[in-house]
This record gives C-alpha cells, structure tokens and sequence, in this order.
C-alpha cells in the first residue's frame, strides 16, 4: 500500500515536473529575487560559513526549487514568501545535514593528519581550507565526497579517505575520551613502540589521538577509525597535561610562529606542512588552543580594531595586521593579507613562506610592498580573553557534542 501511494504521488507530480523542467522558465521574477535576495542577506551573507543556494524553475505560477541550504529558516521563510505571492511550490529544496542520505551520520571526525578540504568534490578542485587528524566535523551531504563543515564554521568537500564519519553519540564518546595531543611540527605513529617498525600515519601539530595506555617512552593511542599505534612521547602529550601547561600570551605564540620559519606557503594550508597567510595566524594560535576565523577577511572582525599609529607606537607584540585594498569612493576595502606583529616595526607572515618583514625603511627586512597596502590592526589577545569566551577546543560547541 505505501508503494502505491507512492507511485500515485509520483504520478501526480509528473505533468508539472515535466513542465517546469523541460519548458520551464529559468528567469526568477523579480519579486522572488528580491525575497532570495533579502533571505540570503540574513541567513547566509558569507558563503563560506552558511549556504543558501536555490534554483527556481518557473511554468506560471508554478515553481519548483532546488539547490540546498544549511538554514531550516530561511527554508522556511522562503516557503512562506511564496505562498504569500500565490505561487504554488514543488519543494525539492535540500536541507543540509542531509539526515537521510547519510544515515544518521551527519558527524564526523577528521582520520588523515592533513586533510584538504575544495570547492567542489574533486580532486582537480580548488582547495579552501584544511582540516587536522581529530577535529571533529559536522556532516552535510555525501556526494562520493562529503560537504562538511569545521568548528571554524568553514564549509567544503572532503574525500572520503579524510574523514571517518560518526553518530553524534559515537562522537560525544571521541570528544569525551582522553586524548594525546601531538605537539612536534612532524612525527609517526608507528604499528608497534619501535621507531623502526612499520609506519601508521604520519603526523602533525594539533592532530589528536584517543589515548589507550603507556607502554615505554611510547602512548598506545587509536585513530578515528579504528586504526592502532604507538606514538613517542617526545612529539606528544596527553590533553589534560597539555592544556594545563599551555600559555595564551602574545610572547609565547610569538614563539610558536618563528618556529615555522621557512615553512612554504600554501594557498588554503593550516597546517605545519604549509599555510598561507590567514592559515598561519590559525595554525599558530591553534597550538595554543585558541580558534579564530579560516580567512583574514573574517579574522579582521575579531578583536579589538586598531587604526595604526604612523609611527606604530599603538601596536603590541601579538597584534594581527592586515593588507590590502584601501578604500576609495568607487570600492570597499579589501583585505587580502595578514601577518602578526612582533615589535619594533617588525612582523612575521606566510608570504613565499614563513619569514619576518619591516616596516621600517633603514631595516634590512623591509617590505615597502606591503607597507603600502597596509590597512588596519586588530588586538586579538588578550582583548577576546576579556570581552568574550576565548574559542578554544575546550569550549568549542564542536568539541562538547
């Protein structure tokens, strides 16, 4: 009985879907173009972060949407504003996490040191951002690849391989277990407690592993995915120990930066293995458990905003500052670039690679390219530590389902 009626249904739609799709008119009305407009504006204004992406097919009054959307808001709402304007709807728009298409596993934890995450689900694909072995992810959509999202709110595409999808309460008990932090820019893990044994994986700064023991001057610790190995404990630490011993402050990070001196850059890279310029300042203060924003263009609305002093006598050690385009009458502001100031005129960015540029024009390591298109500073620490809860993986909404 259920097939038939299915069936029937089926057959009920099939003269408007034929209709919409094979002579349907492809031009949005105005009136539904500004209601998109103005959802998208509200619900999803950043696409890297939020989706609103509907394709309407027009016969008349009639309609039918596709596309997808994270926001059961905006769905809504648009529903709601066409019914308002008598259209008559055939809603095959998706609402991602796809419930059904993944069965019940719309979570997921990152399995591969490095993972890269596209544009598009392709190898060929422009890559956007990286994720870290253990971060744990939301899962929206399986396409061969999966479209998830980071803690960071980025959303993209991942292969298969990079991921090891869960339940949210197969994901509560990872986020719940102890964990060994790795804290060396490169390592193994290796299939027994010997150096010399066969290779696991290998590893990188902020990957996680779930620790089940000691055994030497090795911990016993598994993957995501099952997987089992032995890690040194001269590249790693467990989380609790890690945590308590962790400082946030600016010569410390500042620190952890020129570690990565000479490390090249990446287009979208987060990681010890390469990192563009916003990857840098994600990837070192994520060493010290703090998350900011994926992109400088987002990362220069954290913090305190500081218009730089011409003889930048208002900055401090650990200020992050951007680049770019200045504004004119006829264009916005755009910032393309970040870097992160270290003191006397100096700052240090991925750019080439991770190296150290001036300001100042008698220094050797001065950057008149940048100089130029400097824009503006922002006080990141310890300004968030006051004025909001410091993002950290111990608070992160991500890391506590």
């Amino acid at each position: 009985m259920k097939n038939l009626s299915s069936v029937l249904a089926l057959f009920l739609f099939i003269p408007f879907f034929t209709f919409a799709s094979e002579v349907g008119d492809r031009t949005v009305p105005m009136e539904v173009t500004q209601l998109s407009d103005s959802l998208k504006r509200v619900y999803a204004p950043d696409k890297r972060v939020a989706l609103f992406d509907v394709d309407y097919s027009f016969a008349g009054k009639n309609v039918m949407l596709r596309g997808v959307t994270t926001s059961a808001e905006a769905k809504a709402a648009l529903l709601q504003g066409l019914a308002k304007a008598n259209y008559k709807v055939m809603d095959c728009l998706q609402l991602l996490p796809d419930e059904e298409g993944l069965e019940s596993k719309t979570y997921g934890i990152v399995n591969v040191s490095v993972a890269n995450l596209r544009v598009d689900p392709d190898f060929s694909s422009e890559m956007m951002t990286q994720g870290l072995m253990g971060m744990p992810i939301r899962v929206l959509q399986r396409n061969g690849w999966y479209r998830i999202q980071t803690p960071d709110n980025y959303i993209a595409w991942v292969h298969s391989v990079g991921i090891h999808p869960v339940t949210k309460a197969e994901l509560t008990a990872w986020n719940n277990a102890e964990k060994i932090v790795v804290t060396s820019h490169y390592g193994f893990v290796y299939s027994r407690p010997d150096q010399n044994s066969q290779t696991v994986s290998d590893v990188v700064a902020g990957n996680r592993l779930k620790w089940e023991g000691t055994k030497g001057a090795y911990y016993k610790v598994t993957y995501p995915d099952g997987r089992r190995g032995y890690i040194s404990k001269s590249i790693s630490m467990p989380e609790k120990k890690w945590r308590a011993g962790l400082k946030q402050d600016a010569a410390g990070i500042i620190r952890t930066a020129h570690t990565l001196m000479g490390v090249p850059y990446l287009w979208a890279g987060t990681s010890s293995k390469g990192v563009d310029c916003s990857g840098f300042m994600r990837t070192i203060l994520f060493m010290h458990d703090i998350i900011i924003p994926r992109d400088a263009s987002q990362q220069a609305y954290v913090g305190e905003h500081i218009d730089i002093a011409p003889d930048f006598g208002n900055l401090q050690p650990g200020d992050l500052i951007f680049f770019g385009r200045k504004a004119t009458p006829d264009r916005k502001e755009r910032v393309v670039h970040v870097g992160m100031y270290i003191g006397n005129k100096r700052f240090i960015h991925s750019q080439g690679d991770v190296h150290v540029s001036s300001f100042e024009p008698a220094d050797e390591l001065f950057d008149e390219y940048n100089l130029g298109r400097l824009l503006f500073a922002t006080r990141v620490l310890p300004y968030i530590n006051k004025e909001a809860p410091l993002n950290t993986t111990a608070t992160n909404p991500y890391y506590k389902w």
